[in-house]
Order: C-alpha cells, then structure tokens, then sequence
C-alpha cells in the first residue's frame, strides 16, 4: 500500500519561481469556461449595488449583513482582479462601490456597527462577525489600493490595518483566552472570525512598507497556534489564516511558517479531513456535512502555494485532483458556486446528496477568484528552468532565464481507449534564439504511469516530480506527450491498492479512479456502501463492464463474498448502475466509496457482457403502479423523511433544504410521458400546516412544485406568499425558481389532521390538480413535458403523509 501523493520531492536546490501574471494568461477548456461563467454571474441579481454594500451600508435586509465587509470586500477583490485593463466590472455596480465603500468607515477604521473592544465576547457577538467581515474588506481594500493606484482607498486600507494595530493587546489577551475559545470555531466564534485578518495585514505591510502591520501579522500568527488544532469548525477561516502565514513566509523567510504549514498539510492528509474527490468541508473534520466551495478554493491555493515554495509536487498533484472533481462540480447552472450535504459513515464522507445550492453570498465570489489565482502557476519559470505545471488548455507568458517565453498547452479532457490523454505544448520566444538556455520541465500526474514523446523510443525519466520535456532550450519547440494511466482502486486517506492480476479478490471501503477523476455510483441507493463489480486480465489491467453508450457500468451485488455463477446472474437480473466522473454534478445520492468484487475478465463471457451493456440502467426505468410507498427501493433513503406502515412521512431537518437542493426528494426513473400522480393526504398536527410534492421533474433542479396550505396554517415564512386554504404551483429551472404562483384560494376547507385524496394530471402541455374528486387547478405545464415525481422536503415546518401513492400512465403517450 502506497499513498497516491508521496511522489514528486523538490530538487535540493529548488529556485525562486516567478509566476506568470494572470491578467495575460488565458485559461480554456472547461476550467475556463467555469472562470467566465463565475464572472458573468456577479453581474446578476440579486448584485445589485445597495445589495452587495449592505453589510457596511445596512439598507438592505439581508443574510450576513452583521459580518460586516464580508460580501463588500469579495465583491472589490475579484472585481478589480478579474477587471480588463481600462475597465471596471461589472460596470453597473463596480465603480460606484469603489467610489462609494469608505464613506460607511468608522472613526477608529473599522466597518460595520459600534466596536466595545472590551466587551466580553460571546458567541455571535457583533465583534466577532465584524473581525471576520473587515478581514475580508481589508484584502479588498489593498487589492484595489494597489491594482488601481488609488490612494484614497489604500489610505482606507491603512486606517483598517490600525484598527487592528490599535486593538491588539485587548484581542489577543492572555487573560481573556478562556472568554475567546468559549465562543466556539464555527462562523460565529472568534477562532474563526479574528485571525484571517493576517492576510490582510501583510498585503498592507508589502504596499505601504510600514513595520507595524508586519509586526502585527506576526504576533497574530503566534497567538493564533494556541488556536489551531484540528479539528476546527470552520475551515474556510482556518486556510484564510494559513494564507496570510505562507505571505508571512514570502516576506520574512523564515521558516517556521512554511514548516508549520506542510505540517498542517500532512496532518489534515493523513487523517482524513481531506476526502477522496480532493476536497474539504464546510467544518475541518473528517465527519463533516456538507461540502464549502470557498473552503475548496482555499485548499486549492494553499496547494499552489506550498508547491511555490517547496518544488513538491504532491501539492500540484493535489490541486489537480480537487480541480478535476469538487471545484468544478461545485459550480451551480446560474455560473454560481455553492454547497452538498454528504452523508458520512463512522470515518467519514461516502456519497453527495442532493444537487447543488448556490451560496451567493459567499461562494460565488470565492469560486473564480481561486480559478483567477490558479492561472498564474500553470506555467512558471526561474533563473534557469520553465515549468508546465497542469495538463490543461492554456495559453501564459512566462520568465524563465531571461527570456520570456509564451508556452500554449492543449490537453485531452478525457481518457482515450488505450487509457491515454495527450499533451500538445508549443513554446515560443518571439526571437530566433534566447539568451540564457533552460531546461523545460513537465509535470508527471501521480495518476500517469507513464509519458512518453511522439516519436520517442521509450518513456520519459521522472525525476523529482517532473520529466524533462527539453535541455538547454534557447528557442521555440512543439511536443506531444502522452501520458497513460489506468483505472486505479484507492482506499481511506488516499492508499493507493494494487489488485493481483488474473485472481479474485475483494476490498472493501474504496473509490476508483480514472486518472484523477473520482467515479461515482449512480444510481446510489444507500445507505452505506454498495458491492460493485470490475475485472482485471492477466497483465494486471483493472476494467469496468461497458454500457449501450460506450459509458463506465457495473453492477450491485449481494455479497463481497460472491461466486462465480452469482455473479453471472446478478450481471442478468441485479441493479445495474453507471460509474461516472464527479464534474456531471448529480443530483439525488452519489457515492463515491463502495465495495468491490474484481473477477477475472474471462470468467465473464462476450454474450453476457452484450446482455449486461443493453440492460436498461435502473434509473432509466419508469416505476408506474400503485402503493408505491411500500417499495422503499424507489425513493431516496437518507432524506429527512420516514417510511410509515400507512406511507412516506415527510417531516423534514433542519438541514435537509440545503441537503435537496431546493428541498426536494424524487422518486426512482426517468422518461416519465403523460401520468396522474394520487396519493391520500395528511397534514400533520405537528407541521405548520404546509407541504409540496413534485411532477414533471427531469432531476432536482427543473420541476414543478404544487404547495397545500391548510385553514388552520401557521406557517409564515418572510417573503412567501402565505395564504390560508390555498394551493400554489411554482416552476424550478436550472435550480432557480423561475415562476413562483399565486396562492389558488380552495372551497374546500382543508385542517391538519384530516385526509384527503390528492391527483394530479399530467396530460400533453396541461396539469390538472383534483381534491378529493374535485377539480381545483389546470395550468400549461410552461414547458416541462417529461419528468418524474417526488415531494417537498423542506424543514420541519413543512410536513405531510403520503400513503396510497399511485403513478399510472395516461393518455396517447
């Protein structure tokens, strides 16, 4: 057993590196389309200018105004960054909050409401959400001071950076330690909110010159070890703090800061708190719940910075492997980042649940800003090496020697059928011939297991992480490397497992990979982990069966102890089901650790195989009939919900809108034509007299969703169109609900504690909603032709049991 991160030890002599400046770097392929959606999408609402600035401004009534700099100063940082020279973008909301943002400072500097330094801190308490929010408008501040050449707003910077000077004996006193820890490490606890602000101080120390921020940053940097212990419950605040201690190390030197964050790398490596898909979650801790797309692109640059600084390049490796999964299936459809509930075993995370939900009021600034800073470390150079970094599509100007070169990369994104993906990389100077000759360098990806050059006899020689592409090179060259890999098994903390070429063999626990694809199972039915099949021929080769579409299939199996004829009937009758890469971003559950059974190829026969890749997938199979409650198998297991002798309760979590994605829970299939949808309805006493279900749904994200309100109602949410007695229906497209409709006042009285029959039609472009026998709605479908069913899952205020539940096909389709 072997980790998959060990290779790639720096040269003993590794350079200073220069990186190529992002501003004329052009990042294509996926990754780049990613980075222009992200920047498009804070042009949308709800960006509006008195929206971003409101938790300085307060004239907007929104989440997290009370961290106070927050949004502002992610809104001014990635907006300068990412804006064209001569521009400010977006233009509709940029300049006028740069004009505007220091007219909300206050006297001693900070931003937000009154600051009693010497008040006892408690958790959630107005000083602790300000630390955190001005941390973040400090780092705007100096971007934009800076990039722009505005001394207005870097003497805003300065006044901020002495609010943290002036106030640091009292924020850091030894007699008040037990008053800060008590207030806990999540959002709302000073472990969190205060130390971030290093960053801050040290970009404000590196454009000013003055020693008292540097000074600052550096006591802040040694108290804050008293605080760092994982796990912690916030990991975006934590890898905020390590950032501004690896600036730390750019601009002293000295080594206990670097030191102490390769440590930091190993710990949370080797003891789980970084998953499989290359990612970390929301809290610093094996078990956490949900993924955080701002704690990803914080892991990502930390990654990219340790590589800076130390030549490994398990760093790169792993940045590669978190690029290539959570981050861009991180994305939402509206070019958004955001947030999925996971649902953990006794070690930690196995399956995604639920679709994505967008966190826009933090994620969707972080997202591309991590992509912005990515750009810069694709190709880099030194006094006398060039250094191409990342197997994708891209175009940089880089220093190395003291030429600049421009280095243009294109990449296969998949995998060919000899499990091989080429590397065109074109390097040119612009001159006949350079002064100083370099050596260009190529990164080998731990997942190759080799590269080899067009034309070349044999594979390349890796040496320290990379394999030599060109010695002494003075002027332009053109290259194809080819790197091969292989379908991979890998274990807990990133073990690496070899399996016995032409034998049977089991192991439980496991992810497979595709180069430094994670694959997942799906459908996923949990919970827990599913037995799954692969092959493995006499050269060691690891395979999956191949679905109808050329696609990645196996199937699930009884047992990890399982014989050979079990197995030849299972690839006949058991679940089939699709092993595909993370970045589809799925809905519903998607696991990403199982069992597996590896048999010999031979044993499985050419027909069987033929039979098995023409199996429809289980998800592609229509379930019309009646009581389907009683069939478990058709719905979600890990939603809030209870399957009852009498039907499915739905009752909701405190967690389970973000789980959902949009709060909703679909039933098996795919496909579904013209249908009527009944069931028997009650609303709990315990609800607040509220609950949904869902037709037309092709997955989580476009579907329609019908509302009951009963008479005797008590929910009243702030924003949503409360009536009592009243059905609604609201259309969801691409995770945003696009139409939200008017509450339909019902003749019938409806009360918590009563049954009533339900059906809904869907018929051509029409849906019909009946009460009890009755109609009471008829509506266009807007578009929504095909799709299945489900229900609302909310919270515990919306609740509802279903029982009866009955799909049958209707009509000419």
């Amino acid at each position: 057993l072997a980790s998959a991160f060990t290779q790639g030890g720096a040269s003993p002599q590794w350079p200073a590196i220069s990186l190529a400046n992002p501003d004329n770097v052009t990042l294509d392929g996926s990754l780049g389309q990613s980075f222009q959606r992200g920047l498009k999408r804070i042009s949308l609402p709800p960006y509006s200018l008195d929206w971003l600035l409101s938790d300085v401004s307060f004239k907007v009534d929104r989440i997290f105004t009370n961290y106070s700099g927050d949004i502002s100063g992610r809104f001014l940082e990635l907006g300068v960054l990412t804006s064209p020279s001569g521009q400010l973008l977006p233009a509709t909301t940029l300049p006028a909050a740069l004009k505007t943002i220091t007219d909300y400072q206050q006297a001693d500097g900070h931003f937000g409401a009154n600051f009693d330094v010497n008040k006892t801190m408690k958790s959630a308490c107005p000083e602790i959400t300000m630390l955190w929010g001005n941390a973040r408008l400090l780092v705007g501040l100096v971007t934009a001071g800076v990039k722009l050449h505005d001394q207005k707003l870097l003497a805003s910077a300065q006044r901020l950076g002495d609010f943290y000077v002036n106030t640091g004996d009292q924020l850091r006193s030894p007699a008040r330690e037990a008053e800060f820890r008590a207030t806990g490490s999540d959002a709302a606890g000073y472990t969190c909110g205060y130390f971030p602000a290093m960053e801050g101080l040290v970009m404000l120390y590196k454009a000013t010159g003055h020693e008292r921020y540097l000074y600052e940053a550096e006591r802040i940097a040694e108290w804050f070890k008293k605080f760092d212990s994982l796990p912690i419950d916030h990991s975006h605040a934590n890898l905020s703090a390590w950032r501004g201690i690896l600036d730390l190390y750019e601009v002293t030197c000295k080594h206990e800061y670097l030191d102490g964050a390769i440590a930091k790398w190993e710990n949370a490596v080797g003891n789980g708190f970084v998953w499989e898909p290359g990612g970390v979650g929301e809290h610093w801790n094996p078990l956490s719940g949900m993924t955080e797309g701002c704690s990803e692109t914080d892991w990502l640059i930390f990654n990219l910075r340790l590589w800076r600084w130390t030549g490994q390049t398990r760093y790169l490796d792993m940045a590669e492997r978190l690029l290539d999964n959570l981050y861009i299936a991180g994305q939402t459809p509206n070019g958004g980042f955001g947030q999925r509930y996971l649902e953990n075993d006794p070690l930690g995370p196995i399956a995604l649940i639920g679709s994505l939900v967008e966190a826009n009021c933090c994620c969707s600034f972080h997202g591309p800003l991590g992509l912005y800073f990515l750009k810069s470390y694709l190709a880099t150079g030194s006094k006398r090496n060039l250094y191409i970094n990342m197997p994708l599509n891209f175009e940089a100007p880089v220093r190395a020697g003291d030429t600049d070169w421009r280095i243009s990369v294109q990449s296969d994104s998949v995998f060919n059928s000899k499990w091989e993906k080429k590397m065109a990389i074109a390097c040119s100077t612009g001159t006949a011939k350079s002064g100083r000759p370099v050596t260009v360098w190529v990164r080998m990806p731990s997942w190759a297991s080799e590269a080899r050059i067009d034309g070349a006899p044999g594979p390349l020689k890796v040496e320290h992480g990379y394999i030599v592409l060109k010695r002494n090179c003075q002027h332009g060259f053109k290259y194809v490397v080819t790197f091969k890999s292989e379908l991979s098994i890998e274990g807990r903390n990133f073990t690496a497992i070899k399996p016995t070429a032409g034998q049977c063999s089991t192991f439980k626990d496991i992810s497979l990979l595709i180069g430094p694809r994670i694959l997942l199972e799906t459908p996923s039915h949990g919970p827990g982990l599913s037995n799954i099949l692969a092959t493995i021929d006499k050269q060691g080769r690891l395979d999956l069966l191949q679905d109808s579409d050329g696609g990645y299939a196996s199937v699930e199996l009884s047992d990890i102890n399982i014989t050979k004829s079990q197995v030849l009937q299972a690839l006949d009758s058991s679940r089939k089901v699709s092993l595909k890469p993370l970045f589809v971003s799925p809905g519903g559950r998607a696991s990403f650790a199982y069992n597996l059974i590896v048999v010999p190829a031979e044993e499985i026969p050419t027909a069987v195989r033929s039979r098995f890749a023409n199996r429809v997938k289980e998800s592609d199979v229509v379930h019309y009939g009646n009581n389907l409650e009683k069939n478990t198998a058709l719905w979600p297991a890990t939603l809030p919900w209870e399957f009852m002798p009498k039907g499915i309760l739905v009752k909701g979590g405190p967690q389970s809108i973000m789980a959902i994605g949009g709060g909703i829970g679909l039933m098996e299939g795919k496909g579904y034509l013209d249908y009527q949808f009944a069931f028997d309805l009650t609303l709990p006493l315990e609800g607040d007299g509220i609950t949904g279900w869902i037709v037309r749904a092709a997955d989580e994200e476009n579907c329609i969703l019908f509302q009951l309100q009963s008479n005797d109602t008590m929910y009243d949410y702030p924003g949503f169109k409360n009536q009592a007695n009243s059905l609604r229906m609201s259309v969801c497209r691409n995770g945003e609900w696009k139409t939200v409709g008017e509450p339909i006042s019902l003749s019938k009285e409806i009360r918590k504690g009563e049954s009533h029959h339900i059906r809904t039609e869907c018929s051509q472009d029409q849906v019909k909603v009946f009460l009890d026998g009755q109609p009471v709605f008829e509506h266009s479908d807007e578009g929504l032709q095909t799709g299945g069913v489900g229900f609302r899952v909310l919270d515990t205020h919306e609740q509802g049991l279903f029982e009866n539940i009955g799909l049958n096909k209707i009509g000419r389709r």
